[in-house]
């Protein structure tokens, strides 16, 4: 039967997909993902008994990346167990970070029974409904029925959130609030506003959001994970560390707080508690993301053989997929030209990690590991060679990653100068990376033996910036517009392309405009920093999202 009732809701909705109380599934598309022919075939067979004509099927992530692209599935069916390298839980959790999936998609992942009891409750990016194995066609129509309701209800927020008009999302979510009849439409709705006032960057509004949403249940993991991530990005370190650590209480295995507790250990210096706490979070739920992060945690503390060995599960797991990421190769290759295995480094760059090219910021970096490399193995001509190539590719480019390692290897083959040039170069132009590039570059620092000029380097005016920013950033946030303008401007005057100065002088602009209403001078200097990021930092999601909240506010 194509066409299923809906409760509650009929009259709220017309012209979308809810029409004369019925859900008509033939207008809904679809995209089944499995691995194993005969069960793509069999979800594919229960959803056209529902009504559904428009169903595509992808074998594995990569093919169904490519298709999510391109078209905007109502529905989509993933089975958890797609291969080696990509599980249905990684693959929702990449469509998340890097923003692809349609917030108007339903994601429904079909598990086992001992799978869906282990992933449901250590994940943070949950999909919209689960489904065990097997799975009879009365089930899965009562369960796409529910979602279908829901999405509806929610049906003008999903479509500001896919817009990413984020104040219209919030307006829209207002709106719902008023007519939820119950208290799992108010959990529906106050999630995706919550969503919406993190994309604009209003940390205090979104902990009144998440205020409410714990007066209605006060338990829920995003809730709580919200609040513990809100309180950290507001500077309140030790009621985020309460809250994710109540989490880790109520849940041993949930990741999302343990690499919270992470960056907090960051905070306070503490790198062996947070390689600690990162480690338990990649034994949880392996994936690429946790391998790297520990690797590079245990690279800064000169745990060298953990480092090499989570680089190299981060390449064996994403080899091939869409989460495969050329750094790994650098990571690796650093790591072994740190432990004396010239060879195998070399090896690394020059033959595993050929698919990937030698060219752009990647050549930088790559010359630079096989330079060292290729120094340590006493063929200094090459290694000066390579140097020299790196340099030219670098030119202009102000890449943090790759100035450390060049600057590393500069310092290794005995050019002081410019190996100290480029280090300093490499702080000053992290922005919200500053404190691990600062740990990189003081350990290149060490390790060519320049460790008593590490302050100097480190220093340079970054010190003063960061602090600047700081400052700036708590007046912000109590509404003392003037004054976080000044000591932008005091960050600014000692590096003038500084990305954090930049992020924060920009973010603090809009909500000045937002909170005290339109004035030219603050409009112009808005539009100025926006211009500025958007040369240096071209494509970047969060200041894509500064010019929509811009626009918006300019527009109303």
């Amino acid at each position: 039967m194509a066409n299923l009732p809906v409760q509650g809701i009929n009259a709220l909705f017309s012209g979308g997909f809810i029409e004369n109380e019925y859900v008509h599934f033939n207008k809904l598309s679809a995209l089944v993902i499995d691995d194993i022919s005969a069960m793509r075939h069999a979800v594919r067979s229960q959803l056209q008994s529902l009504g559904m004509n428009k169903v595509s099927v992808a074998s594995n992530a990569n093919d169904a990346l490519e298709l999510i692209k391109a078209t905007a599935f109502d529905v989509i069916m993933c089975d958890y167990n797609l291969n080696s390298t990509s599980s249905g839980q990684h693959f929702l959790e990449y469509l998340r970070n890097e923003n692809i999936l349609n917030a108007t998609s339903v994601f429904v992942m079909l598990t086992a029974e001992a799978e869906y009891s282990f992933v449901a409750n250590a994940v943070e990016y949950i999909p919209d409904d689960y489904l065990l194995k097997p799975c009879s066609e009365s089930k899965l129509r009562s369960r796409l029925e529910r979602l279908i309701d829901r999405r509806a209800f929610l049906m003008p927020v999903l479509k500001a959130l896919d817009a990413k008009q984020y104040d219209l999302a919030v307006t829209e979510c207002n709106k719902l609030l008023d007519i939820a009849p119950d208290a799992r439409r108010r959990m529906d709705v106050l999630r995706r506003k919550s969503d919406a006032q993190l994309a604009l960057g209003d940390h205090l509004s979104v902990l009144e959001t998440y205020a409410h949403a714990a007066a209605v249940r006060g338990d829920a993991p995003w809730v709580m994970m919200g609040l513990a991530r809100t309180h950290y990005a507001l500077g309140d370190f030790a009621q985020a560390a309460e809250m994710a650590n109540m989490l880790v209480g109520k849940n041993k295995n949930y990741v999302a707080a343990y690499e919270l507790l992470a960056k907090i250990r960051l905070e306070s210096d503490d790198d062996e508690g947070a390689f600690e706490l990162l480690n338990r979070s990649s034994v949880i739920l392996p994936s690429a993301r946790r391998f790297r992060s520990v690797a590079q945690a245990a690279f800064l503390l000169g745990k060298l053989e953990d480092a090499k060995s989570n680089a190299e599960a981060a390449i064996q797991l994403s080899n091939g997929s869409m989460v495969e990421k050329p750094d790994d190769y650098l990571s690796l290759a650093q790591t072994q030209v740190d432990m004396g295995d010239h060879k195998c480094a070399i090896e690394t760059l020059e033959k595993n990690a050929r698919k990937h090219g030698d060219v752009g910021l990647f050549g930088v970096a790559k010359g630079a590991i096989l330079a060292q490399a290729y120094f340590d193995s006493g063929d200094h001509e090459k290694a000066r060679k390579l140097m020299e190539r790196s340099v030219s590719l670098l030119a202009n480019r102000t890449d943090s990653v790759a100035m450390t390692a060049l600057g590393k290897a500069a310092l290794k083959t005995g050019d002081v100068v410019l190996g100290m040039k480029l280090l300093t170069q490499a702080v000053q132009v992290s922005g919200q990376d500053e404190r691990v590039i600062a740990r990189h570059v003081k350990k290149s620092m060490i390790d060519t033996g320049h460790a008593d000029k590490v302050e100097d380097v480190i220093d340079g005016g970054r010190k003063r910036i960061l602090l600047l920013v700081d400052e700036a950033t708590k007046l912000m946030r109590s509404a003392h517009f003037s004054e976080a303008n000044q000591k932008v401007n005091e960050a600014l005057a000692i590096h003038e392309e500084n990305l954090e100065a930049l992020m924060t002088a920009a973010q603090l602009h809009l909500l000045w405009l937002k909170h005290e209403g339109m004035d030219a001078r603050v409009v112009e200097r808005a539009k100025a920093y926006l211009s500025t990021l958007d040369k240096l930092v071209p494509n970047n999601q969060k200041v894509m999202n500064f010019y929509r909240f811009f626009n918006d506010i300019v527009s109303n």
